[in-house]
């Protein structure tokens, strides 16, 4: 080392020298760059600009130093300039097209090319802008690239977008081993608003989505739409898995918070799935991770979010085999069907069958609907297993002879939403039909509730094609898809069949007993035949004979049977007479005393005399009515007031009398207590319910020839009392003045039912 007469070294001078001429160098580049461009600080102030974009804006540069870049560029307000600067990292670029503003105020089209100095923690100090002006012709051109990228709605990246984004992080990931992650976002219930308030409301849902994700996710985050209400959003760099998760919450929040819509407020919930990148994962492997984990968390009850790990990559895996195993069971005969007989209520006749099928698995048994429909629908296979399951069906019953005396049986076939909605449903109907011989009034399609109300509208369409072609078509599962009954007006079909949940609660839910009655009542009115499916008591089927249903089916009967052994028991089967027979009073008036007494502990007063004689009449029916007559006392008196039942008995009749002191009724309560859809209107009564049970207990009290009546004061208390004949032939008798079968409730109660829910009578 030499030194100067300056005390500094010869090589210190010529490195310092070098550094000078290297920064003249770089601001000579900067100024008199062809290229237009300037330098700006983290908040948006500029602080250098070269001659290029002086002469392109019109601007002199002591005009623009010192200026907010938003001055020139309004897109760039503080979100994001921060973003475009975070995004471009600290070796990265970012480009964006936006618009420039001249001196005089007019647009300029503009690509904006941003890279980032001096960054520490993932926030840079300096920003340094290219602008490169576009021609009439690069716009053009950009804007159908942009068009092609991007989703037409909220502007997102698309589908075809987000996956290039995708693999390029994923290359990014396998070289460097930064964490990466794919968040797979689904609206729960979407559909809802669309049909509610409208295809433009929807859109309103959509945009404002995606301006909160915007703003929640990180900077250099990648948000996509994929059509419909699925969004995707891409996270590099991450922390730590948790990080995922935290994002995930993020999303979930304020997604979630009330946002207005024209003159109405919604809430939108979604549910969301989470794939990690891992050494062998591509982009479409990862959305399926993803949207694995998000039907995931569908299932686990939405409004949530569910990471795809281990667990469910097996879940996925074992999906997977599954779905080959289905598909070899149609390719090898493995389906078998079976037949549930469908019976009148009364058990006069088996009407027909309906046809279910099973899956014969080698190694796992046979196994139900529910083991493999789903996985069917999942995999696109339900139009294939439908068809396979309609032509089986069709050619088996075809061949059966009618049940002696009666009529050919008919066919009764669940109908899928992807069959229903498909476009070769009535071609390959006409086509099995033809093949098969069945008459087509001999078939009935049944399709879930659930799925017409999927599109009304195009679900009345469907239904008045299938009715053209000559078939039957029935609803099934109905009550379970939350409707109004005024849409069975709408919908061209011919039955009705009642969900098992509200048979099962029949006798002992009031709200079940409500339901059953209104859907029979409505249906009857509008010509439809009412079925009760999932019939397994004596109780229920007694319940369902008061309420007017037509026809039944269910284990009360038979389990589902094989076509040999079906054949068999409907040609075995004989009527059932349901009539009424001797029954002993006494000894079932104390069991149900009893078990009163044990479920409420209240003080009951039986007296019923030794010598009481048989009454004619069914023992199912007596103890519904006695039951409710009994629940109704213990409800409407005091706990320390007695329930008493008497029954005393004539020459031609039993009586019994259920009394209790409680809360009474006025008159006008005594005159239509029995009616069907009455109910107490005082606004100070602590009745509540509806008079169901009172009027199944009027129905199958006259449906054995007896009568019931009622005497009650306000506060004073109400006495029931039964009356049952004591022979057939006093039965008969009274059946013969009554001229028939009882009427389906009061017509001016039904009437006014029929009027609040808007369905009117035929």
């Amino acid at each position: 080392m030499v030194p100067t007469e300056l005390g500094v070294s010869r090589s210190d001078l010529l490195l310092l020298g070098q550094h000078l001429v290297g920064e003249e160098l770089l601001r000579r580049a900067f100024e008199d760059s062809a290229v237009a461009g300037f330098i700006a600080d983290a908040d948006g102030a500029i602080v250098r600009v070269n001659r290029a974009l002086c002469a392109l804006l019109g601007h002199a540069e002591d005009a623009l130093v010192g200026a907010n870049v938003t001055s020139i560029i309004p897109s760039a307000r503080g979100a994001s300039w921060r973003r475009w600067g975070a995004g471009a990292g600290a070796h990265g670029v970012t480009r964006t097209e936006t618009r420039c503003l001249r001196r005089d105020g007019t647009p300029l089209a503009v690509e904006l090319t941003v890279s980032a100095a001096g960054v520490t923690e993932d926030s840079p100090a300096y920003v340094i802008a290219q602008v490169h002006e576009l021609s009439r012709r690069d716009v053009a051109e950009r804007r159908l690239a942009h068009q092609a990228m991007h989703d037409p709605v909220t502007d997102l990246p698309n589908r075809t977008l987000f996956l290039d984004r995708l693999e390029r992080g994923l290359r990014r990931h396998q070289h460097t081993g930064a964490l990466l992650a794919v968040l797979f976002m689904d609206l729960d219930r979407f559909k809802q608003i669309n049909d509610s308030l409208g295809h433009a409301a929807g859109d309103q849902v959509l945009l404002e989505t995606a301006r909160r994700l915007r703003e929640a996710l990180r900077p250099g985050d990648t948000v996509a739409r994929f059509g419909g209400d699925e969004f995707a959003v891409l996270c590099e760099d991450l922390d730590a898995e948790g990080t995922a998760l935290e994002i995930a919450a993020r999303m979930l929040r304020v997604v979630s918070e009330p946002m207005d819509v024209g003159e109405h407020q919604t809430t939108v919930n979604a549910s969301i799935g989470i794939a990690l990148a891992r050494a062998d994962s591509d982009g479409e492997s990862m959305l399926g991770d993803a949207d694995f984990a998000m039907y995931r968390a569908k299932e686990k009850g939405r409004n949530r979010c569910e990471l795809y790990d281990a667990t469910l990559r097996a879940d996925a895996l074992a999906r997977l085999e599954q779905t080959n195993a289905l598909r070899k069971a149609l390719e090898e005969s493995e389906l078998r069907i079976v037949y549930q007989p469908l019976l009148r209520i009364d058990g006069s006749a088996v009407v027909g069958v309906e046809a279910l099928v099973r899956w014969e698995h080698p190694t796992m048994g046979l196994l139900g609907p529910e083991r493999f429909i789903g996985l069917a629908e999942e995999s696109g296979q339900m139009v294939q297993l439908g068809v396979w399951v309609m032509r089986e069906a069709c050619r088996e019953v075809a061949g059966w002879a009618p049940p002696p005396g009666g009529e050919p049986l008919l066919l009764s076939v669940n109908l899928s939403a992807q069959q229903l909605n498909g476009t070769a449903l009535l071609d390959s109907l006409r086509t099995i039909l033809g093949e098969t011989g069945l008459d087509p009034g001999r078939l009935c399609l049944e399709i879930t509730e659930s799925v017409l109300l999927d599109d009304v509208d195009a679900a009345v369409e469907a239904l008045a094609r299938l009715r053209d072609l000559g078939v039957r078509v029935a609803i099934d599962d109905f009550g379970t898809g939350y409707s109004s009954l005024s849409y069975l007006r709408r919908f061209p079909v011919d039955a009705v069949k009642i969900d098992r949940s509200f048979v099962t609660g029949l006798g002992h839910d009031p709200a079940a007993d409500a339901i059953v009655a209104a859907v029979v009542n409505v249906s009857r009115a509008l010509g439809l035949t009412v079925v009760a499916e999932g019939v397994e008591t004596d109780e229920q089927l007694v319940a369902l004979r008061a309420l007017g249903c037509d026809w039944a089916q269910g284990y009360l009967w038979s389990e589902p049977l094989s076509p040999t052994v079906a054949h068999r028991w409907i040609h075995a089967r004989r009527p059932e007479v349901v009539a009424a027979r001797p029954l002993e009073l006494g000894a079932l008036l104390a069991q149900r005393v009893d078990a009163l007494r044990r479920r409420t502990d209240r003080r009951v007063l039986l007296e019923v005399p030794a010598n009481l004689p048989a009454c004619f009449a069914d023992a199912v029916a007596v103890r519904i009515v006695v039951d409710h007559l009994l629940a109704n006392a213990a409800a409407y008196s005091a706990p320390d007031r007695p329930v008493v039942v008497t029954a005393a008995a004539d020459r031609r009749a039993v009586r019994i009398t259920v009394s209790d002191f409680g809360i009474g009724m006025s008159g006008d309560e005594v005159a239509r207590c029995f009616e069907q859809f009455w109910q107490a209107r005082t606004p100070d009564s602590p009745r509540t319910g509806v008079g169901i049970g009172l009027y199944i207990v009027r129905s199958l009290v006259e449906a054995m020839g007896g009568h019931v009546s009622v005497r009650s004061a306000v506060g004073r208390g109400s006495t029931f009392t039964v009356v049952l004949p004591r022979s057939a032939r006093a039965a008969a008798r009274v059946h013969s003045r009554q001229g028939g079968a009882l009427d389906v409730g009061e017509p001016s109660s039904v009437q006014e039912f029929m009027r609040q829910i808007g369905v009117p009578m035929r």
